[in-house]
């Protein structure tokens, strides 16, 4: 695809070219994509000027074959994306939140050539558009995926994002945003992956220049991962040892290296921190914890067991299970919340509609439970339940209603703002009108405390409506949402919403007034 790219010329027509791309996108051959992400390829080299009018609809287009089961065009749709941020630059800023979740999905892939595709898709988009926008997009789809690989990539293109950004400029936006930074940066610097670990360490030593940021990060993160992961870049650098507690499905027998981290464990449970003086007997101490972990360690490889077995009523039983280790064990659920949710995820999207019901159940009672812990695996769950918002089976969709409303209830609701703005894209039917709703709900809630973070999610949301020729849920329903979220940015923001939507192409301006007035 790069040599086609080097080797391009301007086309005599170009309009009717960019037209043809459309066509051929929307076509069921492969070849014909093919051509079509050639055209597009083209227009951007010779002719941005034609595809700048309607990037929005050419970058989702693209996108939309990111994903398709025939893998030359899949790669073919990847590369175009690279050429779009090359080309088109800061133009793609407002196509960040909806690209990077859809190529570092790609970074979980066997296919390598994918990987690579993907990985330099996204190197490409960190060059070249405004770095603010993709930290916010690399911690938001990346690095609370589930997948071990996505989460490495991601922090791999979230360092370059850092890098050029700078602490300085980091460190200088709300205390919202500085937050969520610090706090995923921490995650990262506990990872699974040795990669992601050296990645997300990196990251902190390059904000522990600033002189603030001390005392920003005894705000942001629980005090013993602060003490414990700072005083190891101190002292040891972003390098490590490799005698950590590796993943809880490797850990059959613990070994004497994990002692120091299980006496941390104790003294965490007992409410220290971990950099305190602790004094733990040689012995009792240890030998107390162990057979606790090893005992815990069992059952949660029981309960993958039979999440993943082919019965169904086997795996109803490990749904149940999991509820009842998150009233009885919630530690050790919270210690491993990306790992429990690798098993669990799939039963939210399974087959057989009895489990899939049940996993909805047991994941709305497991919500109040849970809470914060849950950040993590976050994206994940606002997905499982937003897809299952348009079930047929009443049943199915009580529980996915259910596990929204208790989200909006217990967990944090910028986070889950963010979460469910980046979803409405790629939603439709009765998802989009219940999800659009509740964002209404969230804008009036959450605007006097975190106007910013309001602007900086739901409003997109509203001219991402107002911008269509034809709203994605035919009839009235729709329309009614719709005016509702725009009454609700209108009565909290006044006339800075007008301001904003003076900024906006003048069709969407004007659907704005047709709403308001």
């Amino acid at each position: 695809e790069d040599g086609d790219i080097q080797e391009a010329r301007p086309f005599p027509h170009p309009q009717q070219e960019l037209l043809n791309a459309f066509t051929w996108l929307s076509s069921d051959e492969w070849d014909d994509k093919t051509k079509a992400l050639h055209n597009i390829r083209c227009l951007a080299a010779c002719h941005s000027e034609i595809l700048l009018s309607r990037l929005d609809d050419v970058s989702l287009a693209v996108t939309k074959e990111v994903n398709n089961l025939r893998s030359k065009v899949s790669r073919s749709a990847i590369s175009t994306l690279g050429v779009l941020f090359k080309t088109m630059k800061k133009h793609m800023d407002h196509e960040v939140n909806e690209i990077a979740p859809v190529l570092l999905h790609k970074m979980g892939e066997s296919n390598e050539f994918i990987q690579k595709a993907a990985s330099r898709s996204l190197g490409i988009m960190v060059a070249n558009v405004t770095p603010a926008r993709a930290v916010a997009a690399l911690m938001a789809s990346g690095a609370q995926h589930r997948n071990v690989l996505v989460r490495r990539f991601a922090a791999e293109h979230l360092l370059s994002a850092v890098e050029q950004t700078g602490a300085g400029r980091l460190l200088s936006g709300s205390r919202d945003s500085i937050n969520l930074l610090l706090h995923t940066l921490v995650k990262l610097a506990q990872d699974n992956h040795q990669d992601t670990r050296y990645y997300g360490r990196k990251m902190l030593s390059i904000l522990m220049t600033h002189p603030n940021f001390t005392r920003y990060l005894k705000y942001s993160v629980p005090p013993h991962d602060l003490k414990d992961i700072v005083e190891r870049i101190k002292q040891q650098g972003v390098e490590e040892k490799k005698c950590e507690l590796p993943p809880i499905r490797e850990d059959k027998k613990p070994s004497n290296s994990n002692l120091r981290i299980l006496q941390d464990i104790s003294a965490s449970d007992r409410g220290l921190r971990s950099g305190s003086q602790v004094h733990v007997a040689p012995c009792k101490g240890i030998c107390s914890t162990l057979p606790r972990a090893a005992e815990e360690t069992h059952k949660l490889e029981e309960l993958y067991k039979l999440l993943a077995e082919k019965e169904f009523q086997t795996r109803i039983n490990g749904v149940m299970l999991l509820l009842d280790h998150c009233r009885n064990i919630p530690e050790s659920i919270c210690n491993n919340i990306v790992q429990v949710f690798d098993a669990f995820v799939p039963r939210l999207q399974d087959w057989n509609k009895k489990v899939k019901q049940k996993a909805l159940e047991v994941l709305a009672l497991m919500i109040p439970l849970l809470r914060d812990a849950l950040q993590p695996v976050l994206f994940l769950v606002v997905s499982a339940i937003t897809d299952n918002l348009n079930s047929k089976h009443p049943g199915t969709y009580a529980a996915a209603r259910k596990g929204l409303e208790e989200s909006i209830v217990h967990l944090d609701n910028t986070l889950l703002l963010h979460c469910l703005a980046l979803r409405v894209r790629y939603l439709s039917g009765q998802a989009l009108l219940d999800v659009t709703e509740h964002l209404s709900g969230l804008v009036t809630s959450l605007y006097p405390k975190k106007p910013q973070a309001v602007k900086c999610y739901a409003l997109p949301v509203l001219w991402f409506f107002l911008g269509k020729s034809a709203l994605p849920v035919p009839g009235d329903k729709i329309k009614a949402v719709v005016t509702k979220l725009a009454q609700s940015l209108y009565q909290e923001m006044g006339s800075s919403l007008r301001e904003s939507a003076a900024k906006q192409p003048p069709h969407v301006t004007k659907n704005l007034w047709k709403i308001l007035d």
